[in-house]
């Protein structure tokens, strides 16, 4: 008989439950044996503190905290709250709340029973003794909230109340009333103040229309297109010996700002998220691209293919992105900020598709002599001296700039309080396709929360300002009773029934008399244009005109509509007539007048690529390093170089040809004052950090108090003569 055998109960060894797995392991996850829940538990605090808001967001936050809490512990420095001068930080004479000593932690990170009058002391502090406005009283307010409500998981979140049942205080002291009335009362005061209330006011497409006309007179597009032109065929001969420094400068900066508003326009971008593109984040297949752009160069028709032709631009810095990572990117996702840019020859103000790949021809084959690479900004900032840095983005109160001189150059008017920033470029473009456009053309309310990025479960409060509240408005208004014509925006959506309605003789004679108006003005300007042509007829190339206002004369200024008429036909490049302007009379300064220096004429083109690097130099992350140790990177260029910047070569190896002869002027005096730094810290003090240091402790204030300490003592020592 066969012996069974009994089962034999095999212990298995315990696992411990926080184990991380080999796969775990190789993220970088912790074994258990190395973390304890308190250690866990400060993680945990750190990540919140470190991803749960912005960078940005988070140094601001903390530093209202960080001074706040400073400002209230200085009341107690003395022992008590009553000041050596007569002033008093209590309110009332017979309370005794500003004695008791919790009251010195009341701005800690725990609230306590006084907080919410010590956070109103701060902020009627601030903005009724020191003056300051409402965005300090906001910061503030939104400061202590985050704090205290991330301080105790729920228990200092919602109203300030005392609980009987846990004998404590809770909620957040910032929703206490005692700091909404001081809240409110800020608010009341800068509206007593008279100040005005600034509305940025939408860009339509009658004023992309009208800026367009504008840099027309002042850089003709008949100027950098033949330039382009030429260049794409193959010829050299425009860069090399007729374009000039000057007219380098004034084409660099009409086409960025057309290639960067009309991009914004279309793309509704705010304008952080637009000056950080870069070449990796644009798609463009130059196999389909280049006949086209040929064909807008050339001044041909777009074929219905040609207007099929797309390049793609995904916007990283998308304000809204995180928040759709972070609750899991789907497959429908993978398509968000990722936008299909197309022909609009019929748009011409507002072809980003033209404008930007024009941009980048120009950057390309004008400013780099070679393709950009992908780290490169699509609109990078340019020196004073007309010098491109790759590396480095244009700034907000660059943009800002081109904004408000192309608008007042260009005539464009403005209530009081009305002005044009960085955000109107959204407000118009949104505007515009989704009410103003052409019938059969306006978007649906769902294309627009996609294409504006507007998350489905976001405040409806944005939409309705953006685009409600606005429609509402036109409808609404009757402030064009007197007008001829009447719109009857009210009769139906944006007045649609009018453009339905059969014409009467009105109709017809008011169509008469415009169009012969119309004719009148095309003569005067076929007679003129004549007679430019015939007094300009020298045999001299487009490029090698005169870069003036008075070279190009414009025809007249037509109204602005409030509902524009599109451009049916395809079959032109140049501005057409009926957006064309004349510039506002009076001294208007041009972009030639701005850019060109010296009496005699213009400077010669310096050689294609050379750069030297401003300091300190602009990290990764779009902030700077401090000033202190600008010195070093200047010691790092002189005998290293920075390819990262486009120094491919060392400063101290050049040869002497490039910062002479035409490049002197860009280059001699800021490779002069390199070098004396450089020298000084590797001749005379051989390379010693303490010795420079110490010899020199101006270089904590930067580069340029260094330079003229360096110059001080090389006068005592006599390496310099003074002039006589």
């Amino acid at each position: 008989m066969t012996r069974a055998k009994g089962k034999v109960s095999k212990a298995k060894a315990p696992v411990p439950i926080a184990e991380a797995s080999p796969k775990k392991r190789r993220k970088g996850a912790q074994p258990a044996e190395s973390t304890t829940l308190p250690a866990i538990n400060k993680i945990k605090e750190q990540a919140k503190h470190q991803h749960k808001h912005a960078q940005a967001t988070r140094k601001s936050y903390d530093g209202y905290v960080m001074r706040g809490q400073q400002w209230l512990k200085t009341h107690f420095n003395s022992g008590s709250t009553r000041q050596q001068d007569g002033e008093s930080l209590v309110v009332a004479e017979d309370s005794d709340a500003y004695e008791d000593p919790t009251f010195r932690e009341a701005l800690e990170r725990i609230p306590n029973l006084y907080s919410d009058k010590a956070l109103a002391l701060l902020i009627s502090y601030k903005c009724f003794h020191e003056d300051c406005g409402v965005s300090t009283c906001d910061g503030l307010s939104a400061a202590f909230k985050k704090l205290w409500e991330e301080s105790a998981g729920d228990t200092y979140r919602g109203k300030w109340h005392y609980s009987d049942p846990r004998q404590r205080w809770e909620g957040n002291p910032v929703c206490s009333a005692e700091v909404q009335d001081i809240i409110k009362s800020v608010r009341h005061k800068a509206n007593s103040d008279g100040n005005e209330r600034t509305h940025s006011i939408a860009m339509t497409k009658g004023h992309m229309d009208r800026i367009l006309a504008w840099t027309e007179t002042i850089c003709p597009q008949v100027q950098y297109i033949s330039l382009i032109s030429a260049i794409s065929t193959g010829n050299p001969t425009p860069t090399e010996k007729t374009l000039t420094l000057e007219s380098r400068t004034l084409f660099t900066r009409v086409l960025m700002n057309l290639a960067f508003s009309s991009t914004c326009w279309n793309l509704w971008t705010r304008c952080f998220e637009l000056i950080k593109l870069k070449r990796k984040e644009l798609t463009i297949d130059h196999y389909e691209i280049t006949p086209v752009l040929d064909k807008y160069l050339n001044g041909e028709s777009l074929s219905m293919k040609d207007l099929h032709t797309h390049f793609q631009v995904f916007l990283s810095n998308r304000k809204g992105w995180q928040r759709k990572v972070d609750k899991g990117v789907k497959e429908a996702d993978l398509r968000c900020n990722r936008y299909n840019l197309y022909p609009q020859p019929d748009m011409l103000s507002c072809d980003c598709f033209f404008w930007l790949l024009l941009w980048l021809t120009f950057l390309e084959s004008v400013h780099y002599g070679r393709p950009l690479d992908p780290e490169d900004y699509v609109f990078p900032s340019v020196s004073t001296n007309g010098v491109i840095q790759p590396h480095e983005h244009i700034s907000h109160d660059t943009v800002q700039a081109w904004i408000n001189e192309a608008t007042t150059a260009a005539g464009i008017p403005r209530g009081p309080g009305d002005s044009f920033t960085t955000h109107t470029y959204r407000r118009g473009g949104a505007q515009w396709r989704w009410m103003f456009a052409p019938i059969g053309k306006r978007w649906t309310l769902a294309w627009v929360r996609w294409w504006g990025s507007w998350a489905e479960n976001e405040n409806r409060n944005t939409l309705i300002r953006y685009l409600l509240d606005e429609l509402h408005s036109y409808e609404s208004d009757h402030s064009d009773a007197l007008c001829p014509t009447q719109q009857e925006a009210d009769g139906s959506l944006l007045g649609e029934h009018t453009l339905a309605k059969p014409v009467c003789t009105q109709d017809l004679q008011m169509m008469q008399e415009c169009i012969t108006a119309d004719v009148a003005v095309l003569r005067s300007d076929v007679r003129r244009l004549a007679t430019a042509f015939v007094t300009h007829s020298t045999g001299s190339e487009p490029w090698q005109q005169s870069f003036t206002p008075s070279s190009c004369p414009a025809p007249p200024l037509p109204p602005i509509n409030s509902t524009p008429q599109p451009v049916t036909t395809y079959d032109h490049f140049f501005i057409p007539s009926a957006v064309s302007t004349r510039p506002p009379s009076g001294p208007v300064q041009s972009l030639s007048q701005i850019t060109c220096n010296g009496t005699n004429g213009f400077r010669p083109l310096p050689k294609k690529g050379l750069l030297i690097p401003d300091v300190p130099v602009q990290r990764t992350d779009g902030s700077f390093p401090p000033r202190k140790d600008s010195w070093k990177q200047i010691i790092q260029h002189w005998l290293k170089g920075d390819p990262a910047c486009g120094l491919h070569l060392p400063l101290r190896d050049w040869p002497g040809e490039w910062i002479r002869g035409k490049n002197k002027d860009l280059f001699a005096t800021k490779y002069k004052q390199r070098s004396v730094i450089a020298l000084e810290f590797l001749e005379r003090y051989d390379g010693n950090e303490a010795a420079f240091m110490a010899a020199y402790p101006e270089a904590d204030d930067g580069h340029t108090a260094l330079l003229r300490a360096i110059n001080r003592a090389r006068r005592a020592r006599g390496d310099i003569l003074p002039r006589k």
